[in-house]
């Protein structure tokens, strides 16, 4: 499984902007990232290579964030893939909270939050689906 950090900035202009730069100046690179947005904040969910550091640099600056567990798995180019990752999931009982997808050293992946990531986990490589761990080390 993944650390997804979740960080909450100031929906103001500019902000977004200061943070990206922070992240350069430290050499934390993102790896995958969506943004959600309400009218006082704006929701990034972020992948980095560099989980702790990360994480120790966000507690530093007191930026307002937590960590979700989720997990991230191979698709093909084929839409064919999301559905069968979809209802092998639903097939078991096992509930998508969210999803988005990433492209990654030309590998592209949907990480998943489940509402049991250990039981999506295997019951997707029981399925014959790649899960990808530390965002580039495969479990086969």
């Amino acid at each position: 499984m993944l650390n997804q950090l979740s960080i909450y900035l100031p929906n103001k202009p500019g902000v977004l902007a200061n943070f990206f730069e922070l992240l350069m100046k430290n050499k934390i690179y993102i790896r995958s990232m969506t943004v959600a947005e309400t009218e006082e904040y704006g929701l990034l969910l972020l992948l980095v290579d560099q989980y702790e550091a990360c994480s120790k640099l966000l507690e530093e600056q007191n930026f307002l964030f937590s960590v979700t567990k989720v997990i991230a798995v191979r698709l093909t180019d084929n839409i064919s893939k999301l559905y069968e990752i979809a209802k092998t999931l639903g097939s078991n009982n096992v509930n998508i909270e969210y999803l988005y997808t990433t492209l990654i050293d030309d590998q592209a992946l949907i990480v998943l939050r489940l509402d049991n990531n250990e039981a999506g986990a295997k019951i997707l490589k029981e399925n014959g689906f790649i899960i990808v761990d530390k965002l580039l080390n495969v479990i086969d």
